[in-house]
């Protein structure tokens, strides 16, 4: 099924909302006015045995980020100080970078700890979410495997199988969006990609409930690619596009691909073990050095 579709509504980065209009079948939704894909969705396509992955790597899915932005709310001091509560030294009170009280909501925040010190970086809510794989340069970072990954490298190796077969469906698909996203691909350092994919990272998300945002550092060329795997009892937590007021219902089995640029969110999750992966490749990984490469190959 092939549908097109117009924005309906306006909303706000870092907002929660909730959609009925779901989608439980094997769909394709473009937009009416661009005739973009925004996304595509396969029922029940992923044999189940490539869900069978090393349970390091699903216990890895709990740790925690406090770097996820808009994907992770308005940020609010109980949001921070999520499992730091034991912690000697915690989040108290929100400010800017200058320690002065914040003035109006935001994703993202300086804070004072409880022993009165200035935090260095602005931090989001604290949420179940985690990378692994390559990453490209940040300002803190240079290119580089995950930590998790350089020291988990048989445990990462397990999800390989899931990421060819993900990769192997989307150049089915798009392949013209696969090809574009490729050539960045083959000229990124290999130790920082996945072998025989078009991805580089993989963003494991438990029982996380995302507000309003768009992916950053995704390639513009290309798509994300989505899927689920089931370790516990939940209901909801189905993937929403708020401007479009439309959704869908992915579980384990189904390949979601889409345009991870634009604004996306969860209904809320009422119970635990919604585990999900989401492929893509960074857009900056073709200009890490390949010498960056040797470096961690002569550190294995």
């Amino acid at each position: 099924m092939e549908k097109y579709i117009s924005k309906k509504v306006e909303v706000e980065l870092g907002n929660f909302y909730h959609c009925d209009h779901i989608y439980n079948e094997s769909v394709d939704i473009y937009d009416a006015d661009t005739g973009d894909i925004i996304f595509l969705l396969r029922k029940n396509i992923i044999p189940a045995g490539y869900y069978e992955l090393h349970e390091g790597l699903i216990k890895h899915s709990q740790a925690t980020s406090s770097n996820r932005g808009n994907a992770s709310g308005k940020v609010t001091i109980q949001g921070l100080v999520r499992g730091k509560e034991s912690w000697k030294a915690f989040p108290s009170k929100l400010c800017d970078r200058k320690g002065n009280p914040l003035t109006k909501e935001a994703s993202s925040s300086y804070f004072i700890y409880n022993d009165g010190r200035l935090s260095k970086r602005a931090r989001s809510n604290t949420v179940s979410s985690s990378a692994i794989g390559g990453f490209d340069k940040s300002p803190q970072h240079p290119c580089r495997l995950t930590h998790w990954t350089k020291h988990h490298l048989k445990q990462y190796e397990s999800i390989f199988p899931l990421c060819k077969y993900v990769s192997d469906r989307y150049f089915e698909y798009f392949p013209d969006k696969w090809l574009h996203q490729y050539e960045t691909y083959l000229n990124s350092p290999k130790d920082f990609v996945i072998p025989d994919t078009n991805f580089s990272t993989i963003t494991l998300n438990n029982t996380f409930r995302t507000a309003a945002h768009q992916d950053k550092g995704d390639c513009k060329k290309g798509l994300t690619c989505f899927t689920v795997k089931k370790i516990g009892n939940y209901s909801g937590g189905e993937l929403h596009f708020p401007d479009y007021d439309v959704g869908v219902n992915v579980e384990q089995g189904d390949l979601l691909i889409f345009n991870p640029h634009i604004t996306h969110c969860n209904n809320a999750i009422k119970g635990q073990g919604r585990v999900s992966f989401v492929f893509y490749l960074r857009e900056k990984m073709d200009r890490c050095p390949q010498e960056d490469s040797k470096k961690l190959v002569s550190t294995l």
